[in-house]
């Protein structure tokens, strides 16, 4: 009876452990799992504008790549305009992958906390192929030109995108094509 009872608890404790690893239950139940991974600054009103970010994240699901305004009328008004960003991933001196960004589109749009958020690409980390030494390199091919009055003072944010209730992406359109990430 013992070894029945042993048995039991231990099922019920690998079940609990496995069950608290789930990305579905760390998205509902931890505190800091849509911060921010990256929020820094990034004028995509500039043609050519380029910078590079340290993928280091710790929860493995999908990533929104956003260009953040801190103004609600973007969002509230729903601007949007052309602009395209040129993206590379790049881990142990090779290119992974690369491609452009979606144009930013008013049902892309979002706002809290004072920010608008422009989703223009979704990714997932662990990036297939990568290290530890994964890098984002954006390029400005074509200036966000409506959002010239915010020159200066945009940002480039990268944020998880998962949907606990559906058990996948809320952009899900805007992910990377397979081909172009590894697979």
């Amino acid at each position: 009876m013992r070894y029945v009872v042993t048995i039991i608890f231990l099922a019920l404790f690998l079940s609990g452990i496995y069950v608290y690893n789930t990305t579905r239950f760390q998205a509902l139940f931890k505190d800091d799992f849509y911060d921010d991974i990256c929020y820094m600054p990034f004028d995509v009103t500039k043609k050519g504008e380029k910078i590079t970010i340290p993928l280091k994240y710790k929860y493995k699901t999908c990533y929104n790549l956003d260009i953040a305004v801190p103004d609600k009328d973007i969002a509230v008004k729903r601007i949007a305009g052309p602009g395209v960003l040129n993206y590379r991933f790049v881990s142990n001196g090779r290119v992974l992958a690369d491609g452009r960004t979606f144009e930013p589109n008013r049902r892309s749009l979002s706002f809290y906390l004072g920010i608008s958020t422009i989703h223009i690409l979704v990714f997932n980390l662990p990036f297939p192929g990568a290290g530890d030494d994964l890098t984002l390199e954006l390029e400005v091919l074509e200036p966000m030109t409506f959002l010239e009055p915010y020159a200066g003072n945009t940002y480039c944010k990268i944020n998880p995108d998962y949907d606990p209730m559906f058990c996948e992406c809320y952009n899900k359109k805007l992910m990377i094509p397979q081909q172009a990430a590894g697979n």
